[in-house]
């Protein structure tokens, strides 16, 4: 059996390719021990590096823990690292805004940590990042280990030049978006899990006309339209064009060609005007863009059908604790005219850190990576303190000594971790020691989710994973940009006008749109770096594969 794409050695065209970038990275400081010869010779000590490294801000710093850039966290990095750490600090919600501003005067942190993709990119195009392939080669031991046991990490951090640009780390492959239905309302009235399209608009019609809950009123919905609901809704229709945001992703391969599939767009925006038109959705979900009011009636009860993050069990919980009776599966999504495909999954590796082009000590931001990686500093970040925050069971899993006393000593540093390998056997809910009632369900829940959603025969959508796409042109990404502003207003008119005609319509402006403002080369971009690197690059069947290796991790 040959060994998948993804283990060959990249070549490069293959690396050239996977332009990917996925996330920010700076570094800086001091240590002339490294720039040659052996610290080891004659008695004059190492001397220590000093670099700044960026941290989200997520204003969860209790009072008496200090704040997020001087809390018992980063002062135990300073004591057991290997360079002194300055954390900048970026509003987790405004980071963007924030690196552009450091970056505008000059005073950006040396190594910057940034899970949005598209400003990663940025960064490479405006030449603000520092390449670190040699870096790595002279002066890295841990990260460069990582390397070499995870290739992917090498192609998914290579930009366009060949050359690699992002860190990151292994993450545990598994379903991301789940299609949760309230499996109680089902059989309160004998109804099956839907499989199509029509069935799906069926039961959402019982949902909200049927008085599911039995509490005599007027007062449920059958499924949602915003946020996550709707991107599964594209999703089930073969499209990764999405209502909420300006990232789309609405190429498919047909016959081993990569096309923009305006067929499949057209099918999903009909079938949520539908629902719309039937009434079985918030009217008011087009200000709905980030789901909060969707998930605010799926936990108080009054939503039968809910597209979630299946990383967010305190939903769950919530619902729970609100109706006990509440029984909730996931489903598989139904068959539609362009096949079954599955929700979102988490990708297999994730690129988060770069370094940045004007750090004055880029050996030392080298070993604060190579430090990040450690298994003393991951098990640190993500447990605490051993005897304080946890005790190590015999099978090596950390089992919480208080809950409550974690919540608030440890909870808040999550985002020191960006680098920490996310798998292995304390890592993931169903790896917990005592979990709660409540995660338990989930567990089954999840474990449910893994065999409707991890099957290649019911893929995820699209070429590859976004992830793993190339990175388009400043110009190409101008256009997309602005081509799906207009494209998006005018699908969401679509599906709230009363006229039927309005999808029609809708398709036939938002192609010229798109050709207008030359959506055509963003076309060819990807069809042909499809033609050039699908030998090489990381494709749908090689995630696969990888989830399954790092499935394997104990």
């Amino acid at each position: 059996m040959s060994k998948p794409i993804w283990l060959r050695k990249t070549t490069a065209a293959g690396a050239a390719s996977l332009m990917l970038a996925i996330a920010v990275t700076g570094c800086g400081g001091n240590n002339a021990a490294t720039q040659g010869g052996d610290s080891n010779k004659g008695d004059t000590p190492e001397k220590r590096g000093s670099i700044t490294v960026s941290l989200y801000d997520r204003g969860t710093v209790p009072a008496e823990e200090g704040t997020m850039s001087d809390n018992r966290w980063t002062k135990w990095v300073n004591e057991n690292g290997p360079v002194n750490v300055k954390y900048v600090t970026v509003p987790r919600f405004e980071s963007l805004q924030k690196f552009n501003v450091l970056f505008a005067s000059k005073s950006a942190p040396d190594l910057i940590f940034e899970f949005d993709t598209a400003y990663q990119g940025q960064l490479y195009n405006q030449k603000q990042l520092l390449p670190l392939d040699d870096l790595i080669a002279g002066s890295s031991t841990e990260y460069k280990a990582m390397l070499e046991k995870y290739p992917a990490l090498r192609k998914a951090g290579t930009m366009a030049d060949g050359k690699l640009y992002t860190v990151g780390r292994p993450i545990q492959f598994g379903p991301q978006h789940y299609l949760f239905i309230r499996n109680d309302w089902l059989k309160k009235l004998n109804l099956e899990v839907p499989t199509t399209p029509e069935e799906l608009l069926k039961v959402a019609k019982a949902f909200t006309e049927q008085d599911p809950d039995g509490n005599g009123k007027d007062d449920t919905q059958g499924t949602g339209l915003s946020f996550v609901a709707g991107i599964i809704l594209n999703n089930m229709f073969g499209t990764g064009f999405t209502l909420f945001g300006e990232d789309q992703y609405p190429w498919v391969l047909e016959n081993d060609k990569v096309v923009h599939d305006w067929d499949r767009i057209k099918a999903a925006i009909s079938f949520q005007k539908e629902l719309y038109t039937a009434g079985v959705v918030d009217k008011d979900f087009v200000t709905d863009k980030n789901g909060e009011k969707q998930k605010q009636d799926w936990i108080s009860g009054k939503l039968g059908i809910y597209g979630g993050n299946g990383a967010d069990v305190s939903t769950y919980e919530t619902l729970k604790k609100n109706f006990p009776e509440a029984e909730v599966i996931p489903i598989a999504l139904p068959t539609t005219e362009f096949g079954q495909f599955s929700p979102t999954l988490t990708s297999p590796i994730q690129m988060t850190g770069m370094v940045n082009a004007s750090a004055k000590d880029p050996e030392s931001v080298i070993k604060m990576i190579d430090f990040m990686v450690t298994e003393k500093y991951t098990t640190t970040i993500q447990n605490g303190i051993e005897g304080v925050h946890y005790n190590k069971t015999a099978d090596g899993r950390a089992e919480v000594i208080d809950p409550e006393k974690n919540k608030k000593e440890l909870e808040y540093n999550r985002d020191m971790g960006m680098l920490t390998p996310l798998i292995g056997k304390n890592y993931g809910l169903k790896n917990k020691v005592n979990p709660t009632p409540a995660e338990q369900d989930f567990i089954a829940i999840y474990e449910m989710a893994e065999k409707l959603y991890m099957n290649p025969d019911r893929p995820i959508v699209g070429i590859t994973q976004k992830a793993f796409l190339p990175l388009l042109p400043q110009d190409l990404t101008q256009i997309n940009t602005n081509a799906n502003k207009t494209i998006l207003d005018r699908a969401m008119q679509a599906i709230v006008s009363s006229d039927p005609a309005s999808v029609d319509q809708f398709i036939e402006e938002a192609k010229g749109v798109w050709n207008k403002a030359g959506g055509p080369k963003v076309d060819e971009f990807y069809a042909t770096w499809y033609q050039d690197n699908k030998a090489d690059a990381i494709m749908l069947k090689d995630i696969y594969e990888m989830g399954e290796q790092l499935s394997a991790v104990e």
